[in-house]
């Protein structure tokens, strides 16, 4: 039997959420179906995971976090914030129901969502997940011998998850750093494949540079400004909130025991193939900082903001390189046991039938709007603005939906 309902959002992540809140300010009856339970995704996080961006920026719908302003969420808090959130507007939430489909209705209005619990028939469909979908892997990772656990990011949990001897961790985005810096401050031997990914300065001129980038208005920066889409889908750039928060400079982590290596390039048994690219990646990272630094320093005199100049801990001074750089690695001559991807995610919306994509397979939309009438995305990498998935900036896109939805 199928059920009708006006609006089915799919997901319960912060996009999903907010989208309900505002469908349910304007009088739009709707279903949100979620797979698992709220905030799902970030329930698969390590266990010392932290947010990168302040508690300042924790901005659902009406609900800003109530903790230190200047501090950092951790998993479970932000799981907490997600429930609380919820909690303050009751949203029609089905929990344990697996979207499989969503089709045209055979009536030639609205749609027909299929689900392992039932169909749906609706007019309007809202998209609310993230484009982390699907852990990805290199090709040949099968080729590594069975003995060496291998772990995505999205499965490790802590150090003690791992088995006795060195680790390599691949991938040097936010997820890999920051796994990285914990397995280093567990005194395990850690290998890190260096990645094309940026660093950020923790703080900068007596703030934390995410403040600059909110007050600055750097967040309002429009997927329009974009010197070409494919930079929709770079690495973030690598920082941390643990411990207060603090900078990740590779360089320093080199100097102190961290074996930096090349880029993963072909796999052989135990044997990894490196590229030559340790230097040329290490010194991009740092030519993205100072490219933040610049920016931010240009905005502050374009809008007559005083700041203190850079303390001595928050310049990018550091020439440190490796004495030499390997094109190979033995697992089994470094002692290495484990091996953590931290090689990003893949999406697919194929499921969605006809949904209109682009070169890199992401929807067609203007802030969350298709051409489609009745489907829309919440809740997208750079879906509107450089905030739109944060939870900083989401409630902006799903207000928007929302309107749309009640006025159409």
């Amino acid at each position: 039997m199928t059920e009708r309902v006006n609006t089915i959002v799919i997901g319960a992540g912060q996009a999903g959420l907010s989208t309900s809140y505002y469908l349910k300010q304007q009088g739009v009856e709707h279903l949100v179906l979620e797979k698992e339970a709220i905030g799902a995704s970030w329930r698969q996080r390590w266990d010392s995971f932290t947010l990168v961006t302040p508690n300042a920026m924790c901005n659902l719908p009406n609900f800003a976090c109530q903790k230190d302003p200047d501090g950092f969420l951790g998993r479970d808090e932000v799981v907490r914030y997600l429930e609380d959130f919820a909690a303050t507007f009751a949203p029609p939430l089905r929990t344990g129901v697996c979207v499989t489909a969503v089709l045209p209705h055979s009536s030639g209005a609205g749609y027909t969502v299929i689900t392992d619990q039932g169909d749906f028939h609706c007019q309007n469909v809202v998209v609310a997940i993230s484009i982390f979908q699907r852990p990805r892997f290199p090709a040949d990772a099968g080729k590594l011998p069975p003995d060496v656990v291998q772990l995505h990011s999205q499965d490790y949990r802590n150090p003690a998850q791992l088995p006795a001897g060195a680790v390599l961790v691949v991938g040097s985005g936010q997820s890999g750093a920051q796994i990285m810096d914990e397995l280093f401050l567990a005194g395990r031997q850690v290998y890190l494949s260096v990645s094309r990914a940026g660093n950020a300065l923790r703080r900068y001129r007596g703030q934390d540079t995410f403040h600059w980038l909110r007050q600055l208005g750097i967040f309002e920066m429009s997927v329009h400004e974009l010197d070409s889409p494919a930079e929709r889908f770079e690495a973030h750039n690598h920082v941390s909130g643990r411990d207060g928060g603090k900078t990740i400079n590779l360089r320093w982590y080199g100097r102190n025991g961290v074996t930096l290596l090349g880029k993963v390039a072909g796999i052989n048994g135990d044997c990894l193939t490196l590229a030559d690219d340790l230097i040329a990646n290490l010194n991009l990272a740092d030519k993205i900082s100072r490219q933040l630094c610049t920016m931010l320093d240009k905005q502050m005199v374009a809008q007559g903001v005083t700041a203190p100049p850079p303390a001595a801990d928050e310049r990018l001074d550091d020439a440190w390189e490796p004495a030499h750089t390997p094109r190979e690695l033995s697992l089994n001559a470094a002692g290495i046991n484990a091996v953590i991807w931290a090689t990003g995610y893949s999406f697919d919306f194929s499921w969605i039938q006809g949904v209109a994509v682009d070169e890199f397979a992401y929807p067609h939309q203007q802030q969350g709007v298709t051409a489609q009438p009745g489907l829309y995305f919440v809740g997208l990498h750079w879906l509107n603005k450089f905030k739109s998935a944060l939870l900083y900036g989401v409630a902006e896109d799903a207000a928007h939906v929302a309107a749309h939805i009640a006025a159409h």
